[in-house]
């Protein structure tokens, strides 16, 4: 072989052992996604590498849409990446012709093809419930595209995603209930309940403990859902608590009813009387047993019967001598046991002296059951039973009665009614039968009424057009038959189908996760805390353009007419629209309801359009072009300003008994004008007065508590008070009267200063004097009242008054009676005299005082 064929075997064999190394660099490597050291990390910029596409926190088993990208680093578009994550599972995806994935599918790489690029995309699907936290380690390279392994730069990062864990919500239980109810000794106690779960998880460790007489038992002290009857003794109380679990969350502890263990009546048996086939000559001697589980004191009653008669004679006799009976006679004994608490009766069956006995026993309950087995409040109740009799008789009567939580109640039918039940209750069905001969024992059976589910009666979503800037409110309304409040509603929205898990229980749906367009549908179960309801109503609404904003300043609700500091109202309205839409509006202002012209598009108005009691509405119109017309309504209220009231008192002397002038005319009303006034006073012997006016006189005594009230002419009112402390003024006492000769003298004293005293007679003035006496000359004798009143400052006092009543005038009649005519012509002369003189005097005086 020459030396030239030497050299080129040499060098097509040293390419062919190059290619590996070319292919791997070029076709990526997986499990490096520490880096390598190949690849030069000089260059001018340092690279970096990072995922997309990660959520943060995945939900077990969901699929993700990956990206790994590098940046930075060296110039050019060619790259390579090397990812591994330590759970999940890696697939290709959408990067079928760029990615390659190792057959474990944890660890993925860039292609022979995905060598060019700085971006690749691929699936990861996320582990199973319970994988918690995954870590994806990523090298990421930028190349210069050479062929060699210079002058590339390559970088690393790692990315943990926790697992997004749903919360759990705890179970429940429901119909908690130890039957039976009406347990003896010999019972054994047995817990029943009902168990649910809103995840439907299933029942795990839930936690049972039982109680004696309120005690607690040490966990694991009775196993199992039951109570053997030698763990009970009577009288003790028994009852339990659950506290359910799923495994995870434990639920509310609920209890059962409480089972107070009954004693356990006496066993007797059926007694007989021997011979049972008995002659005239055979005593009759009674056979019996007894037995007590409660180891109680026995008690024992013998009672004999002749041809169904009581026969005394023989009470508590165990053998009736042969001589007591005779052909033809119909023997029965009853034995009646007691032990303190339950007494049992038993009666044999009758023979016949010299005849043949006839047995009978009574009938049985040989099933009983209520249907259903665990009722809620819509169920009928309805007793099932069936009954034998071993002489196969018919059944001729029956007994039913009915309990509610130990009360017996007045239903004797084997159906009751729902109507009649309610959530909680206990109730209980008691029967016997008779075959016309004997009753059978009671039989008992008894369960508790559950939770019937609420219902959704109507759901809405509001408002009832969508728009982008809207929340969706998703009106509902329930029903629960038991009277239940529906807690915590299942509120489950979709978005174009799409359920979003993110969303359950919110409610509203805020307006930032909608968008013009979308589809949104709200499911909604009710939960009573027991159960759910078992069907969902579903509502869905389209979300539309949204509607413009208007933002204004906050508007005074109320203004005053007076003491405004305000010269005018202004307002500053201000639009936006979501989507950049023109925007119309309008503005109009009301007055009363009445629309004022002048102020329409007016943003501001003067003070002087305002008046006490008026109402003003503010209304914008505003749309865009193709929303509806949106409105804006304030309310201002020009507030009247209620008046204030004042009392002024008038009078200076403040006299019990006397009247005291009062005054609310100083009142004050601001914005308009008073138009009544209400005096309403009490003094201190208790006597009420009210009086209406603006000015009045109130008379009382001691102390005077005084009210007014004012109202102005919008009906506003005012209420002020003064008390008023009257002192003892003074007073005419002593007043006298006496016939005398010139007429009837009056005389009195006087406790205060010279004042004017005005006469009266039978209620008539008479006279006036500042004398402490006076001179009545009445024309007509008998029976006459005479009444003093001082005047202070031109107030005649009344309590300050005296007078005397039923004084007996007598006027002289021996004058008028004798006069002579010489007697009265001399009479006259006198007179005539007097007169002249009186009247020459006074002449003289005028002269005088003229000159």
């Amino acid at each position: 072989m020459s030396q030239r064929r030497v050299i080129v075997a040499v060098t097509v064999v040293a390419l062919l052992l190059f290619v590996p190394a070319i292919r791997g660099y070029e076709g990526g490597v997986y499990n490096h996604a520490y880096g390598c050291n190949c690849h030069s990390q000089t260059g001018s910029t340092a690279a970096s590498v990072g995922i997309s596409g990660l959520p943060s926190s995945y939900d077990a088993g969901d699929l993700y849409q990956l990206t790994v990208s590098v940046s930075g680093g060296v110039p050019g578009s060619s790259g390579g990446f090397s990812l591994e994550v330590n759970k999940g599972t890696l697939s290709t995806g959408v990067g079928l012709m760029l990615v390659n994935v190792n057959n474990q599918g944890n660890s993925a790489t860039h292609s022979i093809t995905g060598s060019s690029y700085r971006s690749w995309s691929f699936d990861w699907t996320a582990p199973n419930l319970g994988a918690g936290l995954v870590t994806f380690e990523v090298a990421g390279m930028t190349s210069n595209g050479n062929g060699g392994n210079s002058g590339d730069r390559w970088t690393t990062n790692v990315i943990q995603v926790p697992e997004n864990i749903p919360v759990n919500n705890p179970p429940s239980v429901a119909n908690v209930l130890l039957n039976p109810t009406n347990a003896v000794t010999t019972d054994s106690l047995t817990l029943s309940y009902s168990f649910s779960d809103p995840d439907n998880d299933q029942e795990s460790g839930s936690e049972i403990t039982w109680y004696r007489n309120s005690q607690a038992l040490p966990q694991g002290a009775i196993v199992g859902l039951s109570v053997p009857s030698s763990e009970t003794a009577k009288g003790q109380e028994w009852y339990a608590t659950v506290k359910p679990s799923d495994g995870s969350d434990f639920g509310t502890l609920v209890s059962s009813n409480t089972v107070t263990v009954a004693n356990t009546p006496p066993t007797l048996s059926t007694p007989t009387i021997t011979p049972s086939e008995a002659e005239e000559t055979d005593d009759l001697t009674i056979t019996y047993s007894l037995s007590d589980e409660d180891q109680d004191s026995l008690t024992t009653e013998i009672r004999w019967y002749l041809d169904g008669v009581l026969i005394t004679e023989f009470n508590d006799a165990s053998t009736i001598p042969a001589i007591a009976t005779r052909d033809g006679d119909e023997w029965r004994v009853e034995v009646t046991v007691s032990d303190g608490d339950d007494t049992v009766s038993r009666s044999s069956q009758i023979i016949t002296v010299g005849g043949i006995t006839q047995v009978n026993n009574p009938p049985e309950i040989s099933t009983m059951s209520i249907s259903p087995s665990q009722p809620v409040t819509t169920e009928d109740l309805q007793l099932i039973y069936s009954a034998q009799d071993q002489e196969n008789d018919a059944i001729l009567d029956t007994e039913i009665e009915w309990r509610v939580d130990g009360l017996l109640t007045g239903f004797d039918t084997s159906t009751l009614d729902a109507v009649e039940t309610a959530k909680g209750q206990v109730w209980e069905v008691s029967i016997r039968i008779s075959d016309g001969k004997d009753w059978s024992p009671w039989y008992q059976q008894s369960v508790i009424i559950g939770n019937t589910p609420p219902v959704v009666e109507s759901l809405t979503v509001s408002p009832t057009d969508i728009f982008t800037n809207d929340d969706i409110f998703a009106e509902y309304t329930f029903t629960d038959i038991d009277g239940d409040t529906t807690i915590t509603p299942l509120v489950t929205w979709s978005k174009n189908g799409m359920v979003l898990t993110e969303f359950d229980g919110v409610n509203p749906l805020p307006a930032a996760v909608t968008t013009k367009g979308d589809i949104w549908s709200v499911s909604v179960k009710a939960y009573d805390g027991d159960s759910v309801s078992a069907d969902a109503l579903e509502a869905s609404v389209v979300v539309q353009n949204s509607l413009p904003v208007l933002t204004l300043d906050e508007l005074p609700d109320n203004l005053t007419a007076v003491n405004n500091q305000q010269d005018e109202l202004a307002i500053s309205p201000l639009f936006s629209d979501a989507d950049n839409d023109p925007i119309d509006s309008s503005i109009y202002w009301l007055r009363n309801g009445f629309r004022e012209g002048s102020l329409d598009n007016a943003t501001t108005v003067a003070a002087a359009y305002f008046g006490a009691g008026q109402t003003w509405t503010l209304t914008i119109a505003y749309h865009d072009s193709d929303g509806p017309e949106q409105q804006f309504s304030h309310t201002l209220e020009i507030i009247n300003i209620a008046p204030i009231a004042n009392i002024e008192v008038l009078s200076t002397n403040l006299w019990s008994g006397e009247k005291i002038l009062v005054d609310g005319g100083t009142s004050i009303d601001f914005d308009g004008v008073i138009t009544n006034y209400l005096w309403e006073y009490q003094d201190s012997n208790g006597n009420s007065v009210s009086l209406s006016g603006e000015q009045v006189a109130i008379i009382g005594s001691g102390t005077i508590g005084l009210i007014l009230t004012v109202e102005d002419d919008l009906g506003l009112i005012s209420t002020t008070t003064k008390i008023i402390q009257t002192t003892q003024g003074p007073s005419v006492a002593e007043l006298t009267a006496s016939n005398e000769p010139s007429g009837v003298m009056l005389d009195w004293q006087w406790s205060g200063d010279l004042v004017e005293f005005l006469i009266f007679r039978n209620g008539e003035q008479i006279g006036v004097t500042s004398e402490l006496s006076y001179t009545d000359k009445p024309i007509i004798a008998g029976l006459t009242s005479y009444t003093i009143t001082p005047v202070i400052e031109e107030q005649s006092l009344v309590a300050g008054s005296t007078s005397i009543a039923d004084f007996e005038v007598a006027i002289s009649t021996d004058s008028t009676s004798n006069i002579s005519d010489s007697g009265g012509f001399i009479l006259g002369i006198i007179i005539l005299v007097s007169s002249i003189g009186l009247v020459s005097l006074g002449l003289l005086q005028r002269r005088e005082e003229g000159e």
